[in-house]
This record gives C-alpha cells, sequence and structure tokens, in this order.
C-alpha cells in the first residue's frame, strides 16, 4: 500500500513563522470533553483532570522525546526525569506539541480527538520557561476541522513564569482568529525568531511546567493535592476474542501466530514475538478459533516496540505507520483501516475499530469499504509498519475485547498517583463526558498503590442501577483539595432481563439501522447465516435504561435469495422464530416488537445469501409505568379503505403520488375519543401502479425519513402499524410514487386503561409444515384453523392479547388470511396477503378469544401458515 506523508504548511504571521498541517479529521468524531466543574477539581488544570498526569515533564506521555512526535521541526529533544523538566534545541517554526493530533489517522492514546480541551472551561495558559535570549512566540491551536488559531506572546531571556489569556483572541493575527471556544483538538507552543537580532539560531527552550487551566486556578501547580487515574474500566475494555475461545494472543507459542510476512530472525516465546522487519507490510496474522462477531469485539490493542528513528517518509528509517487488516466472509478483498502513527520505543495503543460513518475506519484505497460491524471474519491481521528497510520489532500481546460487561460484580480500579491519601467517591453516568452521575460508593480509604471497589451494580442507597452503558469518575477528596479521574472506556451492567409487565410509549419513527448508508453502524449487506447486534436502547429517542422491548418496521431490500430473518433479544440464543421471509431482489418491510438483550441490544439474523437491512424504531416498553401506556386489544374493525369511501368522508379514490390522507383513528370501532396514546392498525397497500413506500406518522408533526410499507406495481401487502395518535386523534399516510389504494384496520389501542404488555424470548406455536400446535397440513379455501396460544408456555391462561408473527409460505393462489380472537364471528378485516411463489409475513397484535385461542381464515387457494409468539398482554 501506498504511504501517506504529512503535509507540511508554512504560514508567515506577525513575528513568527508556522509550520504544520492542519489536523482537520471529518471521518473521526471528536469525544465529548471531560473537565470536572470546579467543585470536582481544585486543579482545574487540563492534563492533571483530564490524563491524571500534569505536564510536569516527569514522563515521556508528557511530551514524547521523539521528533516529530513531540515536537515539529526542532534539532533535539530531551526530558530530565530527575528534576521534570524538557528542553528542546529549537529553531524558527520549532512547535512543541502539548495537545496532538495524529492528522488523518486513527486516534489512540492522548490524541486531541480522544481527548480535546473544553477552551470554555481552560482558558488560561501559563508555564515556567527558560530561553537564552527574548523570542517572539505563539500558542497555536485547531479545532476538529481544521480551523486555526494563534496567540502570540513574547518571551524574555532567562527563565520566567508566563501566564496567557487564551480567550482573549484580540491579538491573534489575521487569518489566525478562531476564537478560544467550544473543543479544542490541538495545542501547540511555536518559536519564532529573536526579538533582537533576528536570524535563525539553534536555541535551547526548557520547560518546567505548563499548565492549561482555569482561570480561578492556581497560575502555579499547587502542592498536595491529590491526583486521579481510573484505570478500569478502561478503553481496551473487556472480554477478549481469543481468550474466550480459550487462547489469547500473548505469544506464549508459535499457535498464537497463524502466519506471518517479512519478518526474518521470527522467535515467539515467553510473551514477545520478535524479529526483524524486511520490506514494508511486514504483517501478523491472529488465528481464528470460534465465530467472530466484530459488532461485539471492536477494541484492538497492540503492545508494540521499534527500534531505529521515527519518520514519515517512503524510504528506509520512514513509513512508522501501521494498519489492521481483515478478509471477511463472502468477501474477495481484505479490507484495511485507516493508518495509525507507531513510532520508536515501545507502546500499547488501543484503536475502536467501530467508528461513525462506518466506512470511517476504512483507509483511503481500501476497494470495497465494508466498515467493521456486521461480518465475520475469515483472517485477521495487524500490519506492523510501512518502513520498505529493516527495523527490529518485538509485539507483546495483541487483543480484540468487547466493552467491559458485568451481571454480578466488577472491579473499578483507580489511583491518586500523588500518593496524598484521602477519600474516595464513585459515580456512574451513562453521559459520557458529563459529571451528572448516579453515586455508587462512598468514604472509600485511599491507600497507596491501586485501590480497588467491587460494583455490584447498586447506588449507595441500596438502589438497583439498570442495564445501560454506564462510565465511571471518581472523586477523592483530601486535606488540601479534590481531584477526579474519568475512565476512558464504560462499562455494561448486564444483568438478566425478566418478563416483566411493560408500558408503551410511542414516538415518531426514527431510522436506527440502514446498511445501504451507515445508519447504525453497518456498511454492507448481511451474509448468509450472519447476525448483527442492532443497538436500540439510547437510539432514535429511545432511553438508555429501563426499555424491556422495542418496537420497529424492520425491511429487506434487495436480498440475493430466498430467506428469512429472525429478530431476537441479543445475548439470550437464536430462537427458531422467524419475522420476514423473503423472495431474491424482494423488499419486504414487517413490523417487530422484541424484547430487548441484557446489553441493550437486538440480534438481526440472516439466514441465507446477502440482503440489506433497514429498521426504524416507532416506540418501546419500558417497566416503568407510563401514561396512556397499557394496551387494550379489539376484535379487527376497518376504518380506512379508500376502494369503497371509509374513513374518508364517503371518497373513493386511491392515494396519488407525493399526496398524504389523515386518518381518523379514535372515536371508531373501539377506539376511545380521548386518552389515546397510539393505535395498532393493520395497513394493506392494494393495487399500486408504481414502485414506492408508504410512511405512517401522527398527524401534525414532520414526517418521519422512516416507511412502514414497501411495495411494487400490482401486488398487495400489509403490514401492521404502530402509530402514535397526532393532532385530532389522527395519523397521517404518506405515498411516496404512482397511485395506490389503502385500507386500515384497527386492532387495538394504547391509554391509561387496559393491559400491561410482557415481551418473552421469542417461540413458535403453530406450523402447518410440521405439525407443530397440532395443525397437519395446508389451510384451504374458505377455511379456518384454531390456534392455541396461552398455553402457558410462554403464554399464561389469564392473558388478554398476544403479540404474533404470522406468516404464509407456499401459497396456491392469491388470498387474504383474517386472524381474529375465537369465539365471534370473522370480522371484515384482513392479517396479510398470501401470494403464490413467495412467503408473505405479518405482525398481529390481537385480542385472544375463547380458552386463550386465535383463528385463521384463508380465502381461496391453500397456503401453509406458521405463528410466532413475541410477547402477550395481560
Amino acid at each position: 500500500m501506498k504511504l501517506r506523508v504529512p503535509v507540511v504548511v508554512s504560514v508567515l504571521a506577525a513575528a513568527v513563522t508556522v509550520s504544520g498541517a492542519a489536523s482537520a479529521h471529518p471521518n473521526v468524531d471528536v469525544s465529548p470533553a471531560t473537565s470536572p466543574p470546579p467543585a470536582l477539581s481544585t486543579s482545574g488544570d487540563y492534563a492533571t483532570d483530564t490524563f491524571g498526569d500534569p505536564w510536569d515533564f516527569s514522563n515521556d506521555d508528557d511530551v514524547p522525546p521523539t521528533m516529530m512526535i513531540g515536537t515539529e521541526g526542532s534539532l533535539a529533544i530531551a526530558r530530565d526525569a530527575v528534576n521534570g523538566a524538557l528542553t528542546v534545541k529549537t529553531m524558527n517554526s520549532s512547535t512543541i506539541k502539548l495537545v496532538r493530533t495524529w492528522g488523518l489517522e486513527l486516534p489512540w492514546g492522548r490524541d486531541g480527538l480522544l481527548h480535546p480541551v473544553d477552551a470554555n472551561r481552560y482558558t488560561k495558559l501559563s508555564m515556567a520557561m527558560c530561553a537564552p535570549v527574548a523570542l517572539n512566540m505563539g500558542v497555536y491551536y485547531f479545532d476538529a476541522v481544521g480551523n486555526r488559531g494563534m496567540h502570540p506572546f513574547y518571551t524574555q531571556a532567562g527563565c520566567h513564569q508566563y501566564s496567557l489569556d487564551m480567550s482573549d483572541s484580540s491579538q491573534n493575527p489575521v487569518g489566525y482568529q478562531l476564537p478560544w471556544s467550544g473543543l479544542i483538538t490541538r495545542v501547540e507552543l511555536l518559536r519564532g525568531g529573536p526579538t533582537a537580532g533576528g536570524g535563525n539560531p539553534p536555541l535551547d527552550i526548557t520547560l518546567d511546567w505548563v499548565r492549561l487551566h482555569r482561570a480561578d486556578a492556581s497560575v502555579t501547580p499547587p502542592a498536595g493535592l491529590p491526583v486521579v487515574q481510573v484505570l478500569s474500566p478502561n478503553e481496551e475494555g473487556g472480554a477478549d476474542y481469543a481468550t474466550v475461545n480459550g487462547n489469547p494472543w500473548d505469544f506464549n507459542g508459535a499457535d498464537d501466530v497463524a502466519s506471518t510476512g517479512f519478518i526474518s530472525n521470527l522467535t515467539i516465546a515467553n510473551g514477545e514475538l520478535s524479529g526483524r522487519t524486511t520490506s514494508n507490510d511486514p504483517f501478523v496474522e491472529l488465528p481464528l478459533r470460534g465465530e467472530t462477531n466484530p459488532d461485539r469485539y471492536h477494541r484492538a490493542t497492540a503492545e508494540l516496540c521499534f527500534s531505529g528513528n521515527m519518520g514519515f517518509e517512503d524510504a528506509p528509517g520512514g513509513g512508522m505507520i501501521g494498519r489492521y487488516a481483515w478478509l471477511a466472509q463472502g468477501q474477495w478483498r481484505w479490507s484495511e483501516t485507516q493508518a495509525f502513527i507507531v513510532y520508536p520505543g515501545c507502546h500499547r495503543m488501543t484503536i475502536d475499530l467501530s467508528t461513525t460513518p462506518a466506512a470511517a475506519v476504512n483507509d483511503a484505497e481500501t476497494v470495497l469499504k465494508t466498515g467493521w460491524r456486521g461480518q465475520r471474519l475469515e483472517q485477521f491481521r495487524i500490519d506492523l509498519h510501512e518502513d520498505p528497510g529493516p527495523r527490529d520489532i518485538v509485539v507483546r500481546e495483541v487483543k480484540l475485547a468487547d466493552d467491559a460487561a458485568f451481571s454480578t460484580t466488577y472491579d473499578i480500579t483507580y489511583a491518586n498517583v500523588a500518593a496524598t491519601g484521602g477519600t474516595a467517591e464513585v459515580y456512574a453516568t451513562t453521559n459520557r463526558g458529563q459529571y451528572d452521575g448516579v453515586q455508587i460508593a462512598r468514604n472509600l480509604p485511599v491507600a497507596a498503590g491501586v485501590n480497588t471497589f467491587r460494583w455490584n451494580g447498586t447506588t449507595t442507597a441500596g438502589a438497583v442501577m439498570p442495564n445501560s452503558t454506564y462510565w465511571i469518575y471518581v472523586v477523592i477528596r483530601n486535606g488540601a483539595g479534590v481531584a477526579t479521574g474519568y475512565s476512558t472506556g464504560p462499562v455494561r451492567v448486564e444483568k438478566p432481563v425478566p418478563s416483566s409487565p411493560s408500558w408503551y410509549v410511542p414516538i415518531t419513527p426514527a431510522r436506527i439501522l440502514d446498511t445501504r448508508t451507515g445508519i447504525g453502524g453497518n456498511i454492507v449487506p448481511l451474509g448468509a447465516q450472519m447476525f448483527t447486534e442492532v443497538d436500540v436502547t439510547g437510539v432514535g429517542g429511545v432511553p438508555d435504561t429501563g426499555v424491556t422491548a422495542v418496537v420497529m418496521n424492520v425491511t429487506v431490500d434487495r436480498p440475493w435469495t430466498d430467506g428469512y430473518l429472525t429478530v431476537s433479544p441479543s445475548g439470550e440464543g437464536r430462537p427458531l422464530v422467524s419475522n420476514l421471509n423473503f423472495a431474491p431482489w424482494q423488499t419486504v418491510p414487517n413490523l417487530v416488537t422484541v424484547k430487548v438483550g441484557a446489553n441493550g441490544k437486538v440480534d438481526v439474523f440472516n439466514s441465507k445469501g446477502f440482503t440489506d437491512v433497514i429498521a426504524d424504531v416507532v416506540g418501546y416498553y419500558t417497566s416503568t409505568p407510563v401514561a396512556n401506556g397499557l394496551f387494550t386489544p379489539l376484535t379487527p374493525g376497518r376504518v380506512l379503505d379508500t376502494r369503497d369511501g371509509t374513513g374518508r368522508g364517503g371518497v373513493v379514490a386511491p392515494v396519488a403520488q407525493g399526496q398524504h390522507i389523515d386518518v381518523r383513528v379514535t372515536g371508531t370501532r373501539g377506539v376511545p375519543d380521548a386518552g389515546v396514546s397510539a393505535v395498532a392498525l393493520n395497513v394493506t397497500v392494494d393495487g399500486p401502479t408504481a414502485a414506492g413506500f408508504i410512511t405512517t406518522w401522527p398527524t401534525g408533526e414532520r414526517m418521519p425519513d422512516a416507511s412502514t410499507h414497501n411495495f411494487t406495481p400490482g401486488l398487495t401487502v400489509a403490514n401492521l402499524v404502530i402509530a402514535k395518535v397526532g393532532a385530532g386523534g389522527m395519523v397521517s399516510m404518506f405515498n411516496s410514487a404512482g397511485s395506490t389504494h389503502l385500507v386500515a384496520d384497527v386492532v387495538g389501542y394504547f391509554s391509561s386503561s387496559g393491559g400491561a404488555f410482557v415481551p418473552v424470548t421469542p417461540r413458535r406455536l403453530a406450523d402447518t409444515r410440521d405439525g407443530t400446535g397440532g395443525l397437519f397440513g395446508q389451510v384451504g379455501p374458505q377455511s379456518s384453523v384454531s390456534v392455541a396460544v396461552a398455553d402457558g408456555n410462554p403464554v399464561p391462561a389469564n392473558a388478554s392479547g398476544a403479540v404474533v408473527n404470522v406468516t404464509s409460505v407456499s401459497s396456491s393462489e392469491a388470498s387474504f388470511l383474517t386472524v381474529w380472537p375465537s369465539g365471534p364471528g370473522r370480522p371484515v378485516a384482513s392479517t396479510l396477503n398470501p401470494r403464490p411463489g413467495v412467503p408473505v409475513p405479518n405482525q398481529a397484535y390481537l385480542k385472544l378469544g375463547d380458552a386463550g385461542r386465535l383463528v385463521i381464515y384463508n380465502n381461496t387457494g391453500s397456503t401453509d401458515v406458521f405463528v410466532d409468539v413475541f410477547g402477550y398482554v395481560l
């Protein structure tokens, strides 16, 4: 692969010559700033608050003593570990990188994209600096999209302290007047020429300390304060793929390596792979044992050591960038990540391969940009660097890890690296970067070294914390003040989710997955026998916590072959049910109501071929009682039929292209006039003249970017819609193309009266193909069959309704099926429309009849039918 050499731009501003490329990185989201409020940080210093490590130059992480990484354009760099000082031999335009970015490469470590400066809080830059002559200098800074500012200042000869008000940009030169505000991702000190005599002499600049601090904080480093580091959870995550599958990639034996390339003198023993690389792109391929699931395992960590000098040129001694690469099932080309910077010495690097947008992880030259998620790996390797010359290397460990997670207990570890004692409080928040957490521990004595708090998932008051992803921060107080440290990675609480009574909350439809565009993290069609873990909590209006089930409209688009999708709770094992059945190149939507897994996700499994998958969330169930969240099932009743004018004041006409109609759904067919939050409608598209889609949404709200039906000319398609009720007790329906008749039957409504919904792990109740449920053979014309639903497994006898998926297959003729509660006569309504040669699914929210049974009627021809249950109503 071709080496990308960083670009250098030179600009003359006032008396300072500035060198360095803009750090714009449009493909990586800037992480939120973690800057504690004054009550949680007496120090008020960016480096102390963010890393638990002030810029006192006592270690290599403050400013790495490596050319191009710690400085730019300097002649030498040295760190005095004993006295905590940094000395740089500078020329005009030399920079000292305090907050750095890797530019166009994947960020890791202390990259400013991962740890931006909250410029609204840290407004002062103070330092103790020695220079042999008076100098023109400046503070050069960037935001994430490459806008740049420069704050000039002027030194005196000798050793002095300086304090700059970064919020005052009035002195910034023209073209560099970026306000010091928002998130700043790069901060550098720049040397210009001497104020007297000019020229460009090499001069030593020594920094004793630097503080980027709040205006109300001490200019000089305060003494006696605690300095906090949260050690776990961290960016490396939790469960490691190779360890889970029996053998970690720790290089204690040859079986930790599948193959290598361009490495001579190779040895693998005692926790190290070592050798000398002989060409660019030396690689170590790791053995894959067991199913790989990139949706879960996305945190890649490698501990690497390199000899030699730092450089990026395409020549021996250069090429200090690496990559991860993988070959996915069904793909014919390797996928590669963007480059990440490696440099001499030993470093432990963690890179999150799950990016937003999904394709941002891929190198620009990758032919097929697949992203990371939604695939299964056949091969996986790390490409160490692109140096075409010889270089000694050591690889000590490679991990591919999940986020940290637990169901019973988890050890939160932390340290006061200032060794000043004190007491600790621990907090957990679902809002990354925020300090609004719930206290989970208090009055913990802080000892020297590593301290451990074993969290059982409760608050200090003993309340059980709901399943969610939490970020941890630790507050330590002593007599001198207070300090706070924030975790570099999250931890998930994943306690088993019981099938508990739940209340429905309708929301305006929102797209949470689209493998065509990368929404939801997947940008490749879902392959055969593959599943993807879809985040359904904390997205699209669904809260992070307290969610027991979600309601989504799921669509398959352009499947390569016939097959089916199964949507089920993540982590509970795939049940023998289906939600959508499809034929080649068919676009099929279906409503899905599914229990949420303990990790806040649901699994979407594809049985055959490749297909794109789209999911629009329309509502969710919560175990916390909410107003108008109980369901009342009804015997189906027609509220709209454009073929005969029902629901349109007698107007008989199809819905035209680009037209929307408003349908009254309250005060009719058993639905009350008021107090209704949502209705369950079975909506049928009949006789469309073109391929298109229908969107259903609350009247009076903006039409969402979502669909409830996809159709092709001439075909009749039904789909259940859980529609939030809008203005005037109405819902709106929009037709995208051609003209089509619409038919809608109401099957239930949500209000303050009714029953709570109980989501369950899906189960097949009946199948005429194999006799499941006592049904043998196809349902003939004008015939009905009865299905036992409330049989106690899992639906109890006292259930008033059920949520089922009904599918017709092997139909001999175009027909319609009506499903209704046993007992009363068959209503004038339909549930789905079978047709020959293709399977037809539809979800149904149905009232249960005598003995907890449903009746299925087939109008013409014959068809097989199977029924899967996803929950019930008490």
